[in-house]
């Protein structure tokens, strides 16, 4: 079985939690994470996605920026890691031995073993978000940053009308934005040079020749073109027409069922939590009993995708939601977008359009 000593990276940034963040941007070229220690003592992760965070300044301290991510142990199998980075939204996690850093692990590399040892021949169509957010040339860098913090993206499409024009990285932002003014001198002058950088449209900053696959390229290409290019995400689509997109976590998704025995892992989006109503446990049984359970012989292998939005209109105490859920099995991808009052009403809604989609598949 592999486990987390067989996959760790040694060589890591460290920095101590009194550091400005000055002293430390400059890290991020060549890593995505960097361990923060307090008198020499791990303290918390150091997020490259932190760096955006509108409060950031030169002289914030770097133990107000912390991550407290989950620790692995050197044994903690490879579907656990996989499991624990969806979950959390976060892809290089530390590995710890009685409170000492051994070093760090990262999403790439969870990848790169788990597509070697399994479905690494399947296509990638088959685990691709299929509605990526993606913004015009024209809108603001600011909406780019926007939508990277609200949504915990790190790679973003650039459509003109229909067809793909460039793209966006957390990097692209970080090295554009931030670093192109690490020389201005004084904070107030930092401060006003990024926001003019924010108020330029996307086209003055994105790759104009970003790497697009076909959506039938097989899962292991697919991340070792996205990996020589070192890019957080890989777009799908043909002819320049964007049909989806891949990040590590569409890659570890199918992995990261909480149970092995389960066929299709489900996995939730981190905003699922907000939701009035939601508990986790009760939907993975709801999902299970009421709907996965009829198609696992159909579906043979794979991942159940659910994503929930809450909006301010109510109906009998309820808040209507909006689901949003993708299936994704040896017989292709399903996608349903639905709403209804209150979680299991949307769920519901959504799962019956999928089940639609199915029947409709099963006969042809």
């Amino acid at each position: 079985m592999v486990s987390a000593q067989d996959i760790l990276k040694t060589e890591v940034v460290k920095r101590d939690a009194n550091d400005n963040f000055s002293q430390t941007i400059n890290l991020f070229n060549n890593t995505d994470a960097i361990v923060i220690t307090d008198h020499g003592k791990y303290h918390g992760m150091l997020l490259k996605r932190t760096l955006m965070a509108p409060t950031v300044t030169l002289n914030t301290k770097l133990h107000t920026m912390l991550s407290h991510t989950p620790k692995l142990a050197p044994t903690t199998p490879i579907e656990e890691i996989a499991r624990v980075m969806v979950e959390n939204n976060v892809y290089t996690l530390p590995v710890l031995h009685n409170d000492t850093v051994l070093g760090i692990v990262t999403a790439d590399d969870v990848v790169k073993k788990l597509t070697e040892q399994t479905s690494g021949s399947q296509p990638v169509k088959t685990i691709m978000r299929t509605k990526p957010f993606s913004i015009s040339p024209n809108e603001t860098i600011g909406k780019v940053l926007h939508l990277f913090r609200q949504e915990n993206i790190s790679y973003l499409a650039v459509v003109d009308h229909t067809t793909v024009v460039g793209a966006i990285t957390i990097n692209t932002i970080i090295n554009n934005v931030l670093h192109a003014h690490m020389n201005v001198e004084g904070s107030d002058n930092f401060e006003s040079e990024k926001r003019q950088k924010l108020d330029m449209p996307a086209k003055t900053i994105m790759d104009e020749h970003p790497l697009l696959v076909s959506p039938e390229t097989p899962i292991r290409d697919a991340h070792s073109k996205m990996h020589k290019s070192e890019l957080p995400g890989i777009l799908i689509g043909k002819e320049n027409h964007l049909h989806g997109i891949v990040t590590h976590k569409e890659f570890l998704a199918t992995y990261a069922g909480s149970e092995v025995e389960e066929t299709i892992a489900i996995q939730f989006h981190h905003r699922n939590s907000k939701v009035e109503g939601f508990d986790k446990e009760q939907t993975v049984e709801f999902l299970r009993e009421e709907f996965l359970k009829n198609y696992e012989k159909f579906l043979v292998v794979g991942y159940l995708h659910v994503s929930l939005e809450q909006h301010k209109e109510t109906k009998q105490g309820l808040f209507r939601v909006v689901c949003e859920m993708k299936l994704s099995g040896k017989p292709g991808v399903f996608y349903a977008t639905q709403e209804g009052y209150g979680p299991m009403q949307a769920m519901r809604n959504a799962f019956l359009a999928i089940e639609h989609q199915i029947n409709k598949a099963k006969s042809t």
